[in-house]
């Protein structure tokens, strides 16, 4: 709840005291858009883009990072083509054990969506209504002046930064309402490394500028996925929000049995047993995570029985977060975090947040540790789910 105080000109989040020209929200948003291959970027191309960043020479936007490995001509190893391989298409989760099943959203049969090809990433983007955007999995195509991303970004009515990432013309991206002031990419690991981190600068009016960090880790290897998020923390000397696709595991996020049934499912795929190193290294380097400021469920978005949290992906499991670094001048919003249904277009859902923006000179660490062990508890319960 925010309490204002016109006299003092102040507003006040759980006693921190954050300046009333700084009391606007930031609603930042991370979404996985599965290369626009279940939902078209736009339902009909404006065939625009909307200016604004920097380091488009030449007449026209360029992918930040033009020679990935794939466009050398080296040769792709066996063990590094495994890494660049989708997401499998199974789209429901069987818990055998319990003889129930747990559907993704692509095919829960209940919500009664819109037939296919009727909804499109913008319709889904514009019912979230970010500020700033971290989007993975994204299609650009520089010779067709980045294409769909574009169009996305230009019917938003937003800025935007691509980083080719696994593959030629597909990677990350970051729209912003607001300029974007300076974005650089970063090869995670090594050289041969498939994934990058895309950092871009923004300015917020009247609130200065935020860093913001947009990636997707390896999701088959948790040892790369460690080497990665140590290379991102070892090579960022700025407080940032960190978004995307960690796809790692936090334990706390599910009860023992929950826990046993997902790994099992992913010995039956034959996929590497889940870990959880990756949020657990996050969390004793002091990154926030956005889940522990839940609100409201959103009914769409099923809660498996012995899990506290919504899944983000198809397999029922959190896999997508938003972060933020120790010492960043902003405060997620209590009660703004939420997991919202992508309705069909994607097999992962968005994750949201709001933030606010403390006052200069204004960090109470003790305080900010204690807010992350106050967790929301979610459960699933019919239809819908219940606060615990």
């Amino acid at each position: 709840m925010i309490k204002r105080f016109k006299k003092k000109g102040q507003v006040t989040i759980r006693g921190q005291n954050i300046s009333q020209a700084a009391a606007e929200r930031i609603r930042v948003a991370s979404f996985n858009v599965a290369m626009f291959s279940l939902a078209p970027a736009v339902g009909r191309s404006d065939g625009n883009w909307v200016d604004g960043v920097r380091g488009h020479e030449n007449g026209g936007p360029k992918s930040i990072l033009k020679n990935s490995p794939l466009h050398s001509s080296m040769i792709v190893n066996e063990n590094l083509a495994k890494r660049v391989s989708i997401n499998l298409p199974e789209n429901e989760i069987s818990m055998a054990q319990n003889h129930r099943i747990l559907r993704s959203p692509i095919c829960f049969p209940l919500i009664g969506w819109m037939e296919e090809g009727s909804r499109s990433i913008l319709d889904v983007l514009r019912e979230v209504d970010a500020d700033v955007l971290a989007l993975q999995d994204v299609k650009a195509e520089e010779e067709k002046e980045m294409k769909p991303l574009s169009d996305l970004a230009f019917a938003l009515g937003m800025n935007f930064a691509f980083a080719e990432s696994w593959a030629p013309e597909y990677g990350n991206a970051i729209l912003s309402k607001w300029p974007i002031k300076r974005s650089k990419v970063q090869k995670i690991y090594d050289e041969q490394d498939f994934r990058n981190v895309l950092k871009a600068t923004i300015e917020v009016p009247r609130m200065g500028e935020i860093n913001f960090y947009c990636t997707q880790l390896d999701h088959l290897d948790e040892n790369w996925r460690m080497k990665q998020i140590n290379a991102i923390i070892k090579s960022s000397d700025h407080p940032h929000v960190l978004a995307g696709g960690i796809n790692s595991l936090s334990e706390s996020d599910y009860s023992f049995d929950r826990w046993t049934n997902i790994v099992k499912y992913y010995e039956e795929l034959g996929k590497p047993t889940p870990r959880t190193d990756v949020m657990s290294f996050l969390h004793e380097n002091k990154y926030i995570d956005a889940k522990h400021f839940a609100g409201d469920c959103e009914p769409a978005v099923i809660i498996s029985k012995g899990q506290s949290v919504q899944g983000t992906c198809k397999y029922g499991t959190r896999v997508d977060y938003i972060l933020t670094s120790k010492g960043l001048q902003y405060q997620f919003v209590p009660g703004s975090y939420s997991v919202v249904s992508s309705k069909g277009t994607s097999d992962h859902h968005i994750v949201k947040v709001d933030l606010v923006k403390l006052e200069d000179g204004h960090h109470d660490t003790k305080r900010r540790k204690k807010m992350t062990q106050n967790v929301i508890k979610l459960a699933y319960d019919g239809a819908c789910c219940r606060y615990t």
